[in-house]
C-alpha cells in the first residue's frame, strides 16, 4: 500500500496527540487525586457526586446556622442567669427593708441600691447578640426594646415574634424572645385578681388587715364578664345583725330588673314575685369562697363596714414590682398621712404581696431560662447530627470520587511509555529515505 507523506505525518501526529492528551489527564487527576473530575469520566458516578456535593453544602449551611443560634440563644441564657441572680438580691434587700428594726435612712440606703439594681435588669432586658441585635425584642431585632421613661415607669417597644432558624433538615430553634412575655408577663402571685385595699382616695377599708391569698379563675365556662364585669368588690357586712362578718361580693355595674317590675298601691312588688334575697355567708378564714367561676380565699379577721376590690389582673411586671419596693421603702411607715396602726398594718400586708411577686417574678425567669437551656441542647445535638451526616456523605462519596493512586500511577507510567514509543518511532520513520541506500 502507498503511503504518502501527508498521511504519514497526519496519522502520527493524531497518535502522539492523543497519548499526550491521555498522559495530561493523567497528571490532572493525579495533582487533583479526583477519579471523577469532568462528567466524561464517569457519567453516572458524576450525578451521585453532585448529589451529594449538594447535601454537603446545604449540612455545611446547617452548621453556620448552629453556630448562629448558639450565639444568639447563649446571650439570652446568660442574661437571664445574671437575672436570677440579681433577684435573689432584691428579694434579700427587700427582706431587709422589712425589718422593723431599721431606720427610715437604712430603708432609703436600700432602695438607692434597688434603683441600681433596676438598671441592672434594664441593661440585662436590653441584651445584645455579638451581631448588634436585640434577643429580647421578638421580630424588632434592630430596635431597643425597653426604655425607662422620665417617671420611672418602662415601656417595652419590641413584638411578640420569635425568630426562627434552621439548624437541620427540619429542625428550626427560636433565636429570639419576646421582652414582654420574659420580663413583664410573670403570673401574678394572689391568681388572676390583683387585690386593693385602699378606696379612690387611697384611704384604706380594711381595718381589720385581712389578706387575699389567692383569687383565680377556676371556671372559664362559668366565668361570664359581660354579665358579671370586674373589679369586684368585696364586703364585710353585718347582714344578720349579730356583730360577725358576712361576706358579699359585688361587680361594676348596677343589676337592671329584667322584666321591668310591677307594684301595688301599697309599693309591694307584684309582678314578677320578688326572689327572697340569699343570707350573705358567714367569712370563715382562709375558707374558699365562689362566684362567677372565681374561688377566693382571705386570711384575716375583718371588721364589719371593711372592703376590698379584686381587679382582673393575670400578671406583674418585674419593673412595676421592683419600682414598687423602692416606692415603699421611700414612705416612713407613719407617713404623716395615715400615722396610724391600719396605715402600718396595711404596708405589711402590702410588701407582702410585692415580696410574693418577686417569688413569682423569680420563678417565671427561671422556667423561661430552662426553655432556652432547653435549645441550647438542641442546637447541641443537631451540631453533632450534622457533623455525623456530613461524614456519612464524605463517606460515600470518596470511592466515586477519589483516585486509586495506585492504579493510577501504574496506568500514568503506562501512558507515558506509549507516547515516548510513538515519539520515537516517529522520529525513525520520518528519517527513512530510499537516497540513504544509495
Amino acid at each position: 500500500m502507498r503511503v504518502s507523506t501527508f498521511l504519514f505525518y497526519q496519522t502520527n501526529t493524531v497518535n502522539i496527540t492523543t497519548k499526550q492528551w491521555d498522559v495530561n489527564e493523567s497528571i490532572l487527576h493525579l495533582s487533583s487525586g479526583k477519579r471523577v473530575i469532568n462528567a466524561s469520566d464517569d457519567a453516572v458516578a458524576a450525578n451521585s457526586i453532585l448529589n451529594f456535593k449538594q447535601s454537603i453544602t446545604t449540612t455545611e449551611q446547617y452548621q453556620r446556622n448552629v453556630d448562629f443560634a448558639n450565639n444568639r440563644i447563649s446571650a439570652e441564657e446568660t442574661s437571664l442567669k445574671a437575672t436570677e441572680d440579681i433577684l435573689l438580691r432584691i428579694k434579700d434587700l427587700t427582706l431587709q427593708g422589712n425589718n422593723g428594726a431599721y431606720t427610715q435612712e437604712n430603708r432609703i440606703a436600700i432602695a438607692e441600691e434597688l434603683e441600681a439594681r433596676f438598671d441592672e435588669l434594664l441593661a440585662l432586658a436590653n441584651t445584645r447578640d455579638e451581631g448588634g441585635n436585640y434577643v429580647f425584642a421578638g421580630y424588632q431585632t434592630e430596635n431597643q426594646p425597653f426604655n425607662k421613661q422620665p417617671d420611672g415607669t418602662v415601656i417595652y417597644q419590641g413584638d411578640d415574634g420569635q425568630r426562627l432558624t434552621s439548624v437541620g433538615d427540619g429542625v428550626k430553634v427560636a433565636t429570639s424572645d419576646s421582652g414582654q412575655q420574659i420580663f413583664q408577663q410573670a403570673p401574678n402571685s394572689t391568681g388572676d385578681f390583683r387585690p386593693e385595699y385602699r378606696d379612690a382616695t387611697g384611704l384604706v377599708t380594711n381595718t381589720g388587715g385581712v389578706t387575699v391569698k389567692n383569687a383565680s379563675v377556676v371556671d372559664r365556662g362559668v366565668y361570664d364578664t359581660t354579665a358579671f364585669p370586674p373589679p369586684y368588690t368585696v364586703n364585710f357586712v353585718d347582714s344578720d345583725g349579730d356583730g360577725e362578718p358576712e361576706i358579699e361580693v359585688l361587680d361594676s355595674t348596677l343589676p337592671v330588673p329584667n322584666p321591668v317590675p310591677v307594684f301595688d298601691s301599697t309599693g309591694t312588688q307584684v309582678y314578677p314575685p320578688p326572689p327572697a334575697p340569699a343570707p350573705a355567708p358567714a367569712f370563715v378564714p382562709g375558707e374558699k369562697y365562689t362566684f362567677n367561676g372565681v374561688e377566693m380565699q382571705i386570711d384575716g379577721e375583718p371588721n364589719v363596714g371593711d372592703s376590698l376590690t379584686l381587679n382582673a389582673d393575670e400578671e406583674v411586671g418585674m419593673f412595676e414590682t421592683l419600682r414598687d419596693v423602692i416606692e415603699w421603702l421611700k414612705v416612713p411607715n407613719e407617713d404623716g398621712i395615715n400615722p396610724d396602726d391600719i396605715s402600718k398594718q396595711q404596708r405589711q400586708i402590702d410588701i407582702g404581696h410585692l415580696i410574693d411577686d418577686i417569688d413569682s417574678i423569680a420563678i417565671h425567669v427561671s422556667s423561661r431560662r430552662g426553655t432556652i437551656g432547653a435549645r441550647l441542647n438542641t442546637v447541641a445535638t443537631q451540631e453533632n447530627v450534622n457533623a455525623e451526616y456530613i461524614l456519612t456523605l464524605e463517606t460515600a462519596k470518596s470511592p466515586l470520587e477519589d483516585l486509586d493512586y495506585t492504579t493510577a500511577i501504574t496506568e500514568f507510567e503506562r501512558q507515558k511509555v506509549a507516547l515516548q514509543a510513538a515519539q520515537t518511532a516517529f522520529t525513525q520513520v520520518q528519517n527513512l529515505s530510499l537516497f540513504n541506500l544509495i
